[in-house]
């Protein structure tokens, strides 16, 4: 039981540090309507290295999630999401799940949209 909290821990570490990048089927104005919806009152947006960062409101030493936008076509652009920032302790990564799972539902988020606005045009 020991080995498996200690392999999820080092899960939840390196997925929170690493880039996710989303080709989104929307423009750069849309994409980031989008964000700001996702992070809603929980989190506040502050200055940081994207274009787009928040950080959660109810936490001590918390993670900064910041996203990027760049046209990639006429109606696409690329998203990219990190967390540009955070507090460690002894090397560990506070509240590495929840910035972990913070980025991977909005990149679901950000291809879902994409796909309804793809079936959308097909309509």
């Amino acid at each position: 039981m020991i080995i498996v909290l200690i392999g999820w821990a080092i899960f939840c570490q390196v997925r929170a540090r690493a880039q996710t990048d989303v080709t989104a089927a929307l423009s750069e104005q849309q994409a980031a309507q989008l964000v700001m919806e996702h992070f809603g009152v929980l989190w506040t947006q502050v200055e940081g290295a994207g274009h787009l960062n928040f950080r959660p409101k109810l936490r001590k030493w918390p993670p900064t999630i910041s996203v990027t936008f760049t046209t990639s076509g006429t109606s696409q652009c690329d998203v990219s999401i990190w967390t540009s920032h955070w507090t460690s302790h002894y090397g560990v990564m506070g509240h590495a799940q929840l910035a972990w799972r913070k980025e991977a539902s909005l990149a679901r988020k950000l291809s879902s949209a994409s796909s309804a606005a793809n079936w959308l045009k097909g309509a």
